[in-house]
């Protein structure tokens, strides 16, 4: 599971990147739709964050790291919008940007919890997470899951 995550933070990485050797462009150009985005790298990852139940080890820990990494940077990239026929309209609006700034901060939190092992504060990332993806579901895409 660890090298999934790690590849898709690569994977969200370089989509912001001109190529693989340059540095990521000033205003990347989206390669794919959000709704690609969402299935592909957000769900999977808060899926995992959500799923939270007794880590023991370090390597335990650091997928849920891995998977906090990546929702911060899709988030971080939803921002941009995408290439679906909506994704720009979308990502114009004040109001996708205040969801998907709350969306990174609650996958910063969860990091900072899972760096330092705190499963309460784990549980309480995850339920500031919750609402903005619910909220923003029902905003901008009514009737997806």
């Amino acid at each position: 599971m660890k090298r999934t995550f790690t590849g898709l933070v690569v994977l969200v990485f370089l989509s912001g990147c001109q190529d693989a050797t340059s540095e990521v462009a000033e205003s990347p150009e989206p390669t794919m739709t959000v709704m690609e985005l969402m299935v592909t790298v957000m769900a999977p990852a808060t899926d995992t964050l959500w799923g939270i139940d007794d880590p023991q080890t370090d390597a335990d820990w650091q997928v849920f790291v891995d998977a906090a990494n990546v929702v911060i940077l899709a988030g971080e990239t939803i921002k941009a919008g995408g290439t679906g026929p909506n994704d720009n309209k979308w990502a114009s609006d004040a109001a996708w940007d205040a969801f998907a700034d709350t969306l990174i901060g609650a996958a910063i939190d969860a990091r900072e919890a899972a760096n330092n092992k705190d499963i309460e504060a784990m549980y309480t990332a995850g339920e500031v997470l919750y609402p903005p993806c619910e909220e923003c579901h029902i905003q901008f895409n009514p009737g997806v899951q």
